[in-house]
């Protein structure tokens, strides 16, 4: 009898100890989840260091602005499985998890961000794959581990209405938290929508007829306002204090990761011949001189020899932690993107020379030098006949990620974009990269879908937009 007591006892401090447990012990003002003011700087940083590494490390060989003169696989295209593009769908994963909770909350502004990014983001990776998930995409929660690959074509359309929708929702009466960006300023949010919509209208411009919705967003500026001047560039900025620096900056990287990138033949030779004072900005001359001297791209690493007899980048933007800045896209190249619309007889607002000349003027600006006063009409006057456009607009896209290699697999220009006499890949330079390896055994059935209808895992195969 005494044990059916005791036994009863227990029972019951057991049942009163566990309940109402988890009600005791959650903290009802504390949240369980993370807030979207609370992801936004995270995905932001994150963003802007994948955009300088892949500027600095991979854009800046690929658009043949400079080469390494060791560990130049990359300069000769002897490439192989790649995931330096695959990467960036970590950050997807969080910019969908703003969404979510942006929708759940029916935060607009929060939703538009995230469309916002969640398009620039998606668009490198398919520019630089092809094929890739999408619409199944960062879906592990609802059990899809294998996503399917989407056509090029499909992402796009999706990447657009994404767009139209952030432009649609935004408050520019209000401001959010967390934005490292625009500050919580909304209307550049809305900017920065609308000219990255030119911008992918205009990449596959080749393929589908876009001078309607071109028309609609240029001739409509209260409903689709658009960058107007540097103000307004979806630039990240660095503090300069640890870990808020760039991933080429003292600190973070050694001067050696920073300089085994020599500048091209292609940009010493360009910027002299233009007398133009942004090579004394963006590159340093050879050591104890005041002489330049660029790398030919795609040497073999015999061919290059030391590398201490060539011009160097501008040291101080290695230094000085604040210089390096993380550029998404600007008011310059927007007026370029215009002005080649305009030429293209796409757009029937304004002229192509005048939104060309303000392209030129605002890179001279953003890069706080004075522009020389006959540059616009004797040295780089405009000229519907060259290549001017092209190449003034390849200086403009300097450091910008990787847009100068997208620009050039689209119009072929600059024309002086060649594989150099150490090439690799037949005498051609390439048009995508690579899926990486994991991907090919993870989720194999679905990335051999993918090849079939893209050819193989060719670098030479064109994405659905590479047109020339």
């Amino acid at each position: 009898m005494k044990k059916i007591i005791l036994f009863t006892l227990l029972l019951s401090v057991s049942i009163s100890c566990t309940d109402g447990f988890e009600e005791i012990n959650t903290n009802k003002n504390q949240p369980t989840t993370s807030q979207s003011k609370q992801l936004l700087p995270n995905v932001i940083f994150n963003l802007a260091n994948t955009n300088v590494t892949n500027s600095f490390n991979f854009g800046d060989i690929l658009a043949q602005y400079g080469g390494n003169y060791e560990y130049n696989e990359l300069d000769v295209y002897n490439w192989g499985a790649d995931n330096r593009f695959w990467g960036m769908y970590k950050w997807l994963n969080d910019i969908y998890d703003i969404k979510k909770q942006a929708i759940a909350l029916n935060d607009k502004n929060y939703e538009a961000i995230s469309l916002i990014l969640e398009t620039y983001t998606m668009s490198i990776i398919t520019d630089s794959y092809g094929y890739a998930p999408y619409l199944e995409a960062s879906k592990g929660e609802e059990g899809i581990l294998k996503p399917k690959y989407d056509s090029q074509e499909a992402i796009y359309t999706q990447l657009l209405l994404n767009l139209d929708q952030a432009n649609a929702i935004i408050d520019t009466k209000t401001k959010v938290e967390g934005d490292l960006l625009f500050g919580g300023d909304m209307l550049k949010w809305k900017k920065f929508a609308n000219s990255l919509h030119l911008r992918l209208l205009m990449r596959i411009s080749n393929k589908v007829n876009v001078s309607t919705k071109l028309n609609e967003i240029i001739s409509k500026p209260a409903q689709y306002p658009v960058f107007a001047s540097n103000a307004d560039n979806a630039t990240y900025f660095y503090s300069g204090s640890y870990p808020n620096i760039s991933p080429m900056s003292d600190g973070i990287n050694r001067l050696y990761g920073y300089n085994i990138v020599i500048p091209s033949t292609n940009l010493v030779n360009t910027l002299f011949a233009n007398n133009d004072p942004r090579l004394e900005e963006w590159i340093d001359p050879i050591v104890g001189t005041t002489n330049h001297l660029g790398l030919e791209p795609g040497l073999t690493l015999d061919q290059i020899g030391e590398p201490k007899k060539y011009s160097r980048r501008a040291e101080d933007y290695f230094y000085t932690k604040t210089k390096i800045t993380a550029i998404f896209m600007t008011y310059s190249e927007l007026n370029f993107l215009l002005a080649e619309a305009s030429q293209r007889n796409l757009i029937t607002t304004g002229s192509a020379q005048a939104y060309y000349n303000t392209a030129v003027e605002a890179s001279f600006k953003q890069w706080n030098v004075l522009i020389p006063t006959d540059y616009l009409t004797t040295t780089a006057p405009y000229n519907a006949t060259t290549e001017v456009l092209y190449t003034q607009k390849w200086l403009a896209l300097y450091h910008t990620g990787v847009e100068s290699w997208f620009d050039w697999k689209r119009t072929g220009k600059p024309s002086f974009i060649k594989a150099g006499p150490g090439a690799k890949n037949n005498g051609k330079v390439p048009r995508r990269i690579m899926y990486p390896s994991l991907e090919q055994s993870v989720n194999a059935e679905n990335n051999s879908a993918a090849l079939q209808k893209m050819g193989g895992d060719d670098i030479n195969a064109k994405v659905w937009w590479d047109n020339f």
